[in-house]
């Protein structure tokens, strides 16, 4: 499944990555566009750096490119997918209007590309969504975690108990050591003596 995902997400970035590069370059035809719908809100908020609509566009624009392409890189998902679901949202709500349009091939190519940015926000709701680990990844990490703790475990009883036997051979040879010597002290003085 992460491989999907991993195929995914470039797919599901490459639109704002487009739209970012070509705001950026050419502010123009996005602001006259968004600029009768975008005056009245910007007027309200007062914390905007800017009110200019191309100069709007462009910021939208950076953002646009730059959370693009850190989701198609897979960096900081959920924050870049929730940046990149929250500015689709004024778009949804101000663009591609259909209902406005009287021409019918017009108002189908509009609720068309109102449909595909609203399946857009969808997959970036699901790219937010999806669970940080598996599950069975998790749990394969957890049990290979504690088989580690245990072999660690088991290890220092082993050379506990290698250390003690090792003493005890010592002690031991020692004391075969002296019975042999004692012996064969023991054998020289009654040789001497006969």
């Amino acid at each position: 499944m992460q491989l999907f995902s991993a195929l995914a997400r470039p797919f599901v970035a490459a639109p704002f990555v487009v739209t970012g590069i070509e705001n950026l370059r050419n502010p123009g035809p996005r602001a006259d566009q968004v600029a009768p719908v975008v005056k009245p809100i910007v007027d309200h908020l007062d914390w905007l750096p800017t009110k200019d609509p191309e100069t709007l566009v462009r910021l939208q624009g950076a953002l646009s490119l730059g959370a693009g392409a850190l989701l198609a890189l897979g960096k900081f998902k959920r924050l870049t997918t929730l940046l990149l679901a929250a500015q689709l949202v004024p778009a949804l709500l101000t663009e591609h209007r259909y209902w406005t349009e009287d021409d019918p091939e017009r108002r189908a190519s509009e609720r068309s590309h109102l449909l595909k940015n609203a399946g857009l926000f969808g997959a970036l709701l699901l790219v937010a969504t999806e669970p940080r680990k598996h599950p069975r990844v998790e749990a394969l990490r957890r049990q290979a975690h504690d088989t580690r703790i245990k072999a660690r475990a088991e290890a220092r009883h082993l050379r506990k108990q290698a250390a003690t036997e090792i003493k005890h051979a010592r002690k031991e040879a020692a004391l075969q050591v002296r019975e042999a010597r004692r012996e064969v002290v023991g054998k020289a003085r009654k040789a001497v003596q006969h």
